[in-house]
């Protein structure tokens, strides 16, 4: 479902256009070259944003840029775009390919029942639309929709506001860069998971202030059957209230509750192995091991590239 999905912003020559072959052999190869002086690794939240640029060597060290966002920056693609330039031009990233991670509080998460007689992508599409529009109100013109694209079960789809897309590829593009990937942080998470997923593990990634929560159905592969987002009290909440969260999200999607949940992002104390006794019989949380979330992108640089999109379904 959600596998190998790869969120790109590269412009993609349309099958049968000419020279349609020779832009993707071209554009692969150009992603290659960048790859071999390095990187940057760009996330973008809401109030802030972090560039970490690494040298094609490992004696090189890594440099790390964080810059805070003024509130409401999003307003003003043009300055959003100049910030994002200037930081990346500060990490050394000028000219180097970037990956992009989008934080779960830009992104718009949302199940999409495709009509019986949908046959065709403009038809899913516009059910996409019709979705977003019912579920937050906005005007689907003004987002870049994207999904596991699916005629014949519901699908999973996100939304990333155009003023963050658009104002990327301007701040990329200024700096004479190859923007390689971008994507959400929960897509990211299911990336490297998914083989660790299934019915009685569910997924979820820690974020500032909320918990963005995958719940997965039962079946012969892993499929996310609803996303939910789970506020955090100040200070961390315990164990327990996790697991009552979990298991209420479980109830109200009418879903069995899992027996563990894999966990991406910044560790709380109070969910760490050992924060209760052994022997408790409930829901057990595990971190994933930290990783270069996105590293194996620059490897595919060569396969074609979509607009926001990912580029399909392993099975």
């Amino acid at each position: 479902m959600l596998e190998r999905w790869l969120s790109r912003l590269a412009p993609k020559a349309r099958a049968g256009e000419p020279g349609a072959g020779r832009a993707r052999l071209l554009g692969g190869l150009a992603a290659q070259a960048f790859a071999r002086r390095g990187q940057c690794r760009l996330a973008l939240a809401p109030g802030a944003l972090t560039v970490r640029r690494a040298g094609a060597s490992r004696k090189v060290p890594a440099l790390f840029v964080e810059r805070p966002l003024p509130a409401g920056v999003e307003a003003q693609p043009e300055a959003l775009a100049a910030l994002i330039a200037a930081a990346l031009d500060e990490s050394g990233g000028r000219g180097l390919p970037v990956q992009v991670t989008f934080a779960d509080a830009l992104v718009r998460y949302f199940i999409v029942t495709p009509a019986d007689n949908s046959v065709r992508l403009q038809d899913l599409r516009a059910a996409a639309g019709a979705r977003l529009q019912a579920l937050y109100g906005d005007d689907p013109a003004g987002w870049q929709i994207v999904a596991d694209w699916q005629a014949a079960e519901p699908f999973l789809a996100c939304a990333v506001s155009r003023r963050w897309t658009d104002a990327l590829q301007q701040a990329v593009a200024a700096g004479r860069g190859c923007l390689v990937s971008a994507q959400p942080e929960f897509v990211a998470a299911w990336n490297r998971s998914r083989r660790e997923l299934d019915a009685r593990t569910w997924l979820a990634t820690r974020g500032e202030h909320a918990l963005t929560l995958g719940l997965i159905a039962a079946g012969p592969r892993a499929r996310v059957a609803a996303v939910r987002t789970l506020a955090l009290p100040d200070p961390a909440p315990s164990l327990g209230w996790l697991r009552a969260q979990v298991a209420r999200a479980a109830l109200l999607d009418d879903l069995p509750a899992p027996t563990a949940l894999l966990l991406h992002g910044p560790r709380c104390e109070a969910w760490l192995p050992g924060a209760t006794d052994f022997t408790d019989p409930g829901m057990s949380v595990r971190w994933a091991a930290p990783g270069e979330a996105g590293a194996e992108l620059l490897a595919r640089a060569a396969t074609p590239a979509v607009p926001l999109g990912w580029s399909g379904s392993a099975r």
